[in-house]
């Protein structure tokens, strides 16, 4: 998935947690969830055609990113 193709609809970062952004693919009819850690490599990505789907998935990511960190989500 080309990243020009993306349209950005969530972004949520946390400071030496990392960071979650789910994108919208028009071309690919489908979210992509990808969770970034502290130093900017990816730590999972996900892909789904439901918008729900992708914003429960973001949040149970960027509750395990705050864990690995040491951070209680």
């Amino acid at each position: 998935m080309s990243a020009s193709r993306l349209r950005v609809v969530q972004v949520v970062r946390m400071l030496d947690v990392g960071l979650v952004r789910v994108a919208w693919s028009a071309d690919w009819a489908e979210f992509q969830v990808r969770a970034t850690g502290p130093d900017g490599r990816v730590v999972a990505e996900y892909f789904t055609d439901d918008k729900a789907d992708a914003l429960g998935t973001a949040a149970h990511m960027l509750a395990e990113l705050a864990e690995r960190a040491g951070m209680p989500a």
